[in-house]
């Protein structure tokens, strides 16, 4: 998912909050699920993603714990 973000910036120039969306909130409301995730808020899933400044990961946290 990272490298479709990654080339949602660079290559069609949206901007990373966009892809960031397209990656994790428009998902899981397709899914059914956007009460719970792809968000960060209160009460959801506390599941996300540090990137770099060239948008590779550089550390990942599933339920709020660091992985």
């Amino acid at each position: 998912m990272v490298t479709a973000v990654r080339n949602t910036v660079k290559l069609l120039g949206l901007p990373l909050a966009e892809a960031a969306r397209m990656a994790s909130t428009y998902p899981a409301q397709f899914l059914g699920l956007g009460d719970r995730y792809g968000q960060i808020a209160a009460g959801y899933q506390a599941d996300f993603v540090l990137l770099d400044r060239d948008l590779q990961v550089q550390a990942t946290w599933i339920a709020g714990q660091r992985d």
